[in-house]
Order: C-alpha cells, then structure tokens, then sequence
C-alpha cells in the first residue's frame, strides 16, 4: 500500500464501497488488525486519515468517538469493534475462512481473540502500562510523549488500579498464547485464523518489526518497543516466530503507514 493509497477523511466519508478511517504512521494493531484481514480476504478497501481537507475533529463529530479504525462498508452502520469488523470480512469474503465453522473451534477462536483485542486483553491491558510507565516518568519500560499519556489516560479511564491488573493479564495472555503453539503453528487447528493475524499486529506493541518493514513514527516506535525484563521473559521464541511468519506468508511488507 503506497501513500496515494490514503485519502481524506472527507473522500471516504463520501464514496462507497469497503473504506477505513486510519492514522498516518502509527500501527495501532487494532487498524492493522482490520488491514490484515481485509489483505487475506482479498477485499479492496480505501484508508483515509485526517488531511488539511478536513475539518479539525472530523472522527469526533462525524462518529462521535475520535478513535480508529472506523470501518464504513456502503450506506451501512460504521463499525469499530474488532470483532464486528472480523464478521463483516468474513460475510463480505467466504475464502479463506477466518472464523471456524465448528461451534467449539469458533467459540475458542473467539476467546483467544477476546484474550488479545478485547477489553483488559493483552492490547488493552499492555496499553495500561505504557501509559503508566509515561505518566510515571520512568527511565525504562513502554512509554508514550507525556501529552499523549495524558490523552490516553483520560480517553481509556487510566487508574492505578486497572494497572496493577495489567502487568499480571499481560503475562497470563503472553503464557496463554505459548502454550497454544506448543503443538502446531496456528493458534487453532491446523490452518490460519484470525486470532493468527490478532497476534502477528498486537506483537509489535512489545517487539515491533524492523523499521524496513514497519515504518512508523519514531516515537511510536521507540514507544512499542519493550525493555521490561519480565515481560520479555514470557515472550516465547515461539510467538516471535509466529508473528514473523504470519507478515512473511499472509500480511504486507512493508506495513502500509
């Protein structure tokens, strides 16, 4: 995906078809996570982000919610919630098939899902303590610029106490997923899921690829790159193989920013 390949906010808002609302030079995994899918379903989709063109807090007054990704598909409702943009993939696309069609694989795929994307998961809970470790004005650790903290903090509800809960659903997730890679190279059965993309994007909120092939702003990347000991440790060579398999075989390199 070239730069030519964003447009405004204003254009999408006005075309049609499958379009999705971005930031510029920023992989928030949850946009990676729909720009993953979207590639492996083969479903033609227009990014936009905020341009001069468009009136300041476009997002904001237009959704009421400045955050991304807002997925808009026709005249239909826009969607932002992980797995309302997965269902609309699959219903859009058949092939490849990213959720199970067996009850018990789809519910498990679900949950592990839920486990990285969803509320307190892994995204929203490591989200935490980058904001804490910002706001705390720690030598070491994830950390944002203090007014994006500050941004952050008030827009997710930051407290001391949710992040005290973090540190610990970090590690249980990180525990989760090596175990479910123990047997085989895919979080559930023997062929991609969307869990296996989930993974691949949220990964480089700790280890982010090379700037050759994930070429974001350099603090952001200095931000999602990870120096806490701890949590490196229960990293496992395994889910770093994974999520560097998943980009080599399935996503696009270099990441579109």
């Amino acid at each position: 995906m070239s730069g030519d390949r964003f447009q405004s906010l204003t254009q999408i808002r006005a075309s049609t078809g499958l379009r999705m609302a971005c930031l510029r030079g920023v992989p928030s995994p949850w946009t990676e996570a729909a720009k993953g899918i979207f590639r492996v379903k083969g479903l033609t989709c227009v990014y936009g982000a905020q341009s001069e063109e468009d009136p300041d807090n476009a997002l904001l007054d237009w959704y009421g919610d400045s955050g991304v990704p807002v997925v808009l598909n026709e005249v239909e409702t826009p969607r932002t919630g992980w797995a309302e943009i997965l269902i609309l993939a699959e219903r859009l696309s058949d092939e490849p098939v990213l959720i199970p069609a067996a009850p018990a694989a789809r519910a498990d795929m679900f949950g592990l899902a839920h486990e990285i994307c969803g509320e307190m998961g892994f995204g929203w809970a490591y989200r935490l303590l980058m904001i804490q470790e910002s706001l705390s004005h720690g030598e070491e650790g994830p950390a944002f610029p203090p007014q994006i903290a500050n941004h952050l903090g008030t827009k997710y509800g930051f407290n001391p106490v949710h992040a005290r809960r973090a540190r610990d659903r970090v590690i249980d997730v990180l525990d989760l997923l090596s175990a479910r890679l123990a047997d085989g190279q895919f979080f559930v059965g023997e062929a991609l899921t969307a869990v296996d993309i989930y993974w691949a994007v949220f990964a480089n909120l700790m280890v982010p690829l090379p700037e050759s092939d994930l070429p974001a702003i350099p603090f952001i990347r200095d931000a999602y790159t990870c120096y806490d000991e701890e949590l490196l440790g229960h990293l496992s060579e395994a889910l770093k193989a994974h999520q560097r398999r998943i980009y080599d075989d399935y996503l696009e390199l270099p990441v579109p920013l």
